[in-house]
């Protein structure tokens, strides 16, 4: 535990749903074991090749285990969410407003292997792609990336950006004063560690809120938060402005 500081709530935990290893329930009884208030259950949204979740048929599923697991473990709010991802120039996410409505979260992620809803963007998937794998950009693709994940925090109730700036280049200052004017949060991702220094730093200035997740794959890994902790500690992160935190 980092001085001072208490995670109280896991917003960002992946089930078999996508390419998690633990059921909805595992995640659950980990969260408790852990003494959280409350656990998100955000897997992949259905753009994400191969690990999305599968449709609408799955996300039905989800609702009911989850309706029933409030039941049965009322002690700890539940919550049902999605990780989406971009999959457009414009901004444009991988759920459906039929959805969106009735989750009860909303993060966004961006991510490189994602099925593109046009030309363009299939275009401009493979020049991200290229980046990761070359570690080269440009500063024409980092302004695109940059409009693209403005443009859906403007759009979308997004409630947090997934590891700012980890997977994809961005300009992650301007991203956080577009989160802070439109009330979202970047995460301090526990996965990631040190990778994500550079991008919370970036961030800091703009005044922008935090708020910290596990990002877990497995149950075992809900809410652990030692990583973040660490991050938290060396950059001084206040602790007033990471929003799932006591202090």
């Amino acid at each position: 535990m980092s001085k001072g500081i208490q995670v109280i709530a896991d917003y960002h935990t992946h089930t078999i749903y996508s390419h998690g290893k633990g059921t909805i329930e595992e995640n659950v009884i980990a969260a408790l074991g852990k003494g959280l208030h409350k656990v998100g259950i955000t897997d992949h949204g259905p753009g994400h090749l191969f690990i999305g979740i599968k449709g609408v048929s799955a996300f039905r599923q989800m609702q009911l285990e989850i309706k029933k697991l409030r039941e049965k473990y009322p002690q700890i709010e539940i919550l049902l969410g999605v990780e989406a991802n971009i999959v457009d120039s414009d901004g444009t996410i991988d759920v459906s407003t039929e959805i969106l409505r009735e989750l009860d979260l909303l993060l966004l992620g961006y991510h490189k292997l994602v099925k593109p809803r046009s030309l363009l963007a299939a275009s401009h998937g493979v020049r991200n792609f290229i980046s990761g794998w070359t570690g080269r950009s440009s500063a024409k693709l980092r302004r695109q990336n940059t409009a693209a994940v403005t443009a859906a925090v403007r759009r979308y109730p997004v409630y947090a950006i997934t590891h700012p700036g980890l997977h994809i280049d961005i300009n992650t200052e301007e991203l956080a004063y577009v989160c802070k004017e439109n009330g979202t949060m970047l995460e301090i991702n526990s996965s990631y560690g040190k990778k994500l220094d550079p991008y919370i730093k970036a961030a800091l200035p703009s005044g922008v809120n935090f708020v910290v997740n596990s990002d877990a794959h497995t149950p075992q890994r809900v809410g652990d938060f030692s990583e973040a902790y660490n991050l938290v500690q060396r950059l001084e992160v206040p602790h007033s402005r990471i929003a799932n935190a006591v202090y």
